[in-house]
């Protein structure tokens, strides 16, 4: 009998040795950073007008402070703890720098219904946990249960940047970007266009110029894009796009500074995406809306990389017919044809959850492996020993709660084109 003991009480002290360390062995997988890095929407829950404005004031906010917000979005954390998947996450991509570790992360997990903020070492002091708890009752709670997922990261997003002392909103520029000599663009089209370039272009150094036209004067289109170029005194990394509307045409021409990244492939992309589905069903204003805001995301995502990775475009003009897209390109027009993305403390976040259950396939394998061998040992050695004692049997007992709460704080200026019609 004492024998008997001696292997459960081994079996119980190697249960508690396997068990404990689990989740250090196997951390959750998470996916890589996407360009902009600033803004990650894996869950696809975020439109790219917010994620741009997000972006752009993230990356202020680090050229001005050296701090980082990064918000990232994901259908679950595949069976992780939000804490677990949040620590990861943070250390993968090394938020706010690892040396330094002014970062806050956070994570919205969609289908888990659950969300968590996570700061960095160095932001501790300025970012307390109580404030974090505060901030995510105040700015995202709300939206978050309504399922409003774009409004409540944006509100959050910019309360966070606003408690590190960045900028979230700012006086603009009164430099006219839009010329609808065709007058097919309305008002509140022309006014977010122009808000919109003079946002970025103080971040990017790149705007984006929106020209329509019903007769282009005798000229080709990339005649008249060119002359147009010139007339708006468009800079060396600025974009010019020129929409033909009784031409059924457009044409797009950037400078110098940037094609060689900004290549005529995705310029075709974009134009493809954005503006020739919208074109073709003579939707102009969503049309240019839609491409400004991907050029404008190719820019931001750019914006906080080094001077030359930053300054990587230059002229180009493209032209396109209704069959077919183009894109910008240097010296040559191009044709295409048209196609119908070690931080410390708890964290917080909105429902507090027990902790995760240990998962590691290999650990279980050994422990039952060992716990099978020491079983067959003591029945051995017992049966070799026993006379006559009685049998005896014990019965153990689970239960779960889920709770709402805050965890700790952790961590010419151009070249060449290419056209839609040829």
């Amino acid at each position: 009998m004492k024998h008997k003991w001696i292997m459960l009480l081994l079996i119980m002290v190697l249960l508690s040795v396997m068990l404990l360390p689990e989740r250090s062995w196997a951390k959750p997988a998470v996916p890589e950073h996407t360009d902009a890095f600033y803004v990650n929407d894996f869950a696809g829950v975020i439109d790219l007008k917010a994620e741009n404005y997000m972006i752009n004031y993230g990356v202020k906010l680090h050229q001005e402070t050296g701090a980082q917000v990064v918000l990232v979005t994901v259908d679950s954390t595949g069976g992780a703890s939000m804490e677990e998947y949040a620590r990861t996450l943070f250390d993968t991509w090394e938020i706010g720098t690892s040396d330094k570790e002014k970062g806050v992360l956070l994570l919205l997990s969609i289908k888990d219904d659950n969300y968590w903020v996570l700061q960095g070492d160095g932001l501790k002091n300025s970012l307390t946990d109580s404030m974090l708890s505060q901030l995510l009752n105040e700015s995202l709670e709300p939206d978050f249960a309504r399922k409003e997922y774009a409004a409540g990261a944006r509100k959050t997003y910019g309360a966070l940047i606003k408690s590190l002392g960045g900028v979230w909103t700012e006086p603009l520029g009164m430099h006219n970007f839009v010329a609808d000599n065709a007058g097919v663009l309305p008002q509140v089209t022309r006014l977010y266009l122009n808000q919109a370039s003079n946002r970025y272009k103080t971040t990017t150094g790149s705007g984006i110029y929106f020209v329509t036209v019903n007769n282009p004067g005798g000229k080709t289109l990339q005649e008249y894009t060119y002359a147009k170029y010139a007339s708006l005194g468009a800079g060396t990394r600025d974009v010019v796009v020129v929409l033909d509307i009784e031409g059924d045409n457009y044409h797009v021409l950037q400078g110098r500074d940037v094609d060689t990244a900004l290549t005529n492939e995705l310029i075709g992309d974009i134009l493809n995406k954005s503006l020739e589905p919208q074109f073709a069903a003579k939707k102009y204003a969503a049309g240019v809306t839609a491409a400004a805001n991907d050029f404008y995301h190719y820019f931001l995502t750019r914006a906080d990389r080094s001077p030359a990775a930053a300054g990587e475009a230059s002229g180009v003009a493209v032209e396109v017919a209704a069959t077919e897209t183009t894109e910008a390109a240097a010296d040559i027009a191009v044709e295409v044809p048209a196609k119908n993305e070690t931080v410390s403390g708890d964290g917080i976040d909105r429902v507090k959850e027990p902790a995760p259950k240990s998962k590691g396939v290999v650990s279980i394998i050994l422990l039952l492996s060992i716990v099978a061998l020491i079983a067959v040992a003591a029945a051995y050695r017992y049966r070799q020993s026993a006379r006559s004692a009685p049998y005896r049997r014990t019965e153990p007992e689970h239960s779960r709660r889920r709770f709402r709460g805050a965890g700790q704080g952790g961590r010419s200026n151009r070249t060449g084109g290419k056209s839609r019609h040829g």
